[in-house]
């Protein structure tokens, strides 16, 4: 009596290594779901993250971003 074969197993494809964007968005879905599982509206969340966000004074913004000393000109 031959032997019987096992079933092939399946291939299976390498994970694709995520970028940081497909990571952060991954998150955010994944937190927005337990919120919604744990009873939290949207709206809820969202006001208690615009609380926690500093609310001291900021500095001005330059008018003109481009002409502060962040971007180096080249002599040459």
């Amino acid at each position: 009596m031959p032997k019987a074969k096992k079933p092939a197993a399946k291939a299976t494809a390498p994970t694709k290594k995520l970028t940081a964007m497909e990571q952060m968005v991954q998150d955010c879905v994944k937190k927005a779901q337990a919120r919604k599982k744990s009873g939290q509206t949207d709206r809820e969340w969202r006001e208690q993250y615009a609380q926690s966000l500093k609310t001291e004074p900021m500095a001005p913004l330059s008018e003109t971003p481009f002409d502060g000393h962040t971007n180096k000109k080249r002599n040459g």
